[in-house]
């Protein structure tokens, strides 16, 4: 398991893996789990960052997700807000 894989999935019984969330973010699917949220507000940036390039996810794509899915509904990752500014 990843680091990524071990906080999303910490407080669940099923597993997600990080491909799921890579295809999930990737083709801008609609959240169907919390883990979303988890991804984008506990997961530090840097790991965040590094998924990302890991898993082909292009910058624009995870910013444009974040800005529809997660900060629309009230999540917030203010480092992440800041480094989409720059």
């Amino acid at each position: 398991m990843t680091p990524i894989e071990i906080t999303v999935n910490r407080s669940y019984k099923d597993f997600i893996s990080e491909e799921k969330l890579a295809q999930i973010i990737k083709s801008m699917e609609k959240p169907e789990t919390e883990r979303i949220y988890v991804l984008f507000t506990e997961v530090p940036v840097k790991e965040l960052i590094d998924f990302s390039i890991r898993n082909r996810i292009p910058f624009e794509n995870l910013k444009n997700y974040y800005l529809k899915y997660i900060k629309s509904v009230g999540f917030k990752n203010l480092e992440l807000e800041r480094m989409f500014e720059e």
